[in-house]
């Protein structure tokens, strides 16, 4: 989850949290990748905050030595 919120960080500059708006936007690539709407649907997908949560979960990731979130 931390490398693909990197990841569309890096390629969208729009920050995610990992525990709501990370989840959802891997959940919906992994479905228009997978097929699971029809040919030129429109998706609408609503980032509805939660980055305060980015510097609680980097300072758990860095207990665990694991990547952090780019902020």
């Amino acid at each position: 989850m931390i490398h693909f919120i990197n990841d569309f960080n890096g390629k969208y500059n729009i920050a995610l949290d990992p525990v709501y708006t990370g989840k959802m936007l891997f959940g919906i690539i992994d479905m228009i990748e997978n097929s699971k709407f029809p040919q030129n649907s429109r998706i609408l997908a609503v980032h509805t905050g939660g980055l305060q949560g980015i510097a609680g979960m980097n300072e758990l990731l860095t207990k665990k030595n694991l990547p952090l979130i780019d902020v």
